[in-house]
């Protein structure tokens, strides 16, 4: 087990340069070639994804920026719609509430006006009632009167014609008779 660990420590790295230890330089040697072609490379790899990929990347950034902010001004816009729809609506309800009471009201103050207009009337209808039936007795009383004094005319003509005779004509006898009766 020994023999394989001093084998281990004796591993040598070889040279950047080349193969083996020919090369004469170390892993840290630094050449100003290689410097100035990482440097090229940089550049030119900077260069190129700043034309293939940044340019896209970035106005796809912009693009996007400008679809956020346009759904966020469309949101705010459809929030402010939103907001004077709901205030419309309930301008909307509270003018239909107004608009319904004040139809009951003016229902209300119909139904008494015509309830008022129908009691009127029937109380003028009930009064003509009243008044004809009270001209249909007094006219009926005034008929049955005449005919009452006519009558007692008659009778009171016959009985004197029976008390006295026959000397007088009918036409005097009914003369002295209205006369009588106009003074009673």
């Amino acid at each position: 087990m020994s023999e394989h660990n001093s084998h281990s420590q004796s591993i040598e790295v070889p040279a950047a340069g080349g193969h083996g230890s020919s090369g004469g330089g170390s892993l840290m040697d630094v050449s100003p070639a290689m410097v100035g072609l990482t440097w090229v490379t940089f550049i030119l790899m900077t260069v190129i994804l700043y034309k293939v990929a940044w340019k896209p990347i970035l106005k796809a950034l912009e693009m996007r920026e400008e679809s956020i902010r346009k759904a966020l001004a469309d949101a705010e816009k459809a929030r402010a719609e939103t907001a004077a729809l709901e205030s419309k609506q309930q301008q909307l309800l509270k003018d239909s509430q107004t608009e319904a009471q004040k139809i009951l009201d003016d229902a209300r103050t119909t139904a008494r006006h015509t309830a008022d207009t129908i009691q009127a009337k029937a109380g003028q209808e009930a009064r003509e009632l009243i008044e004809n039936a009270k001209k249909e007795i007094s006219s009926a009383t005034e008929r049955a009167r005449a005919e009452l004094r006519r009558e007692s005319a008659e009778l009171a003509i016959a009985m004197a014609t029976k008390v006295i005779g026959d000397n007088m004509d009918s036409s005097k006898n009914r003369a002295i008779v209205q006369k009588m009766v106009k003074e009673m």
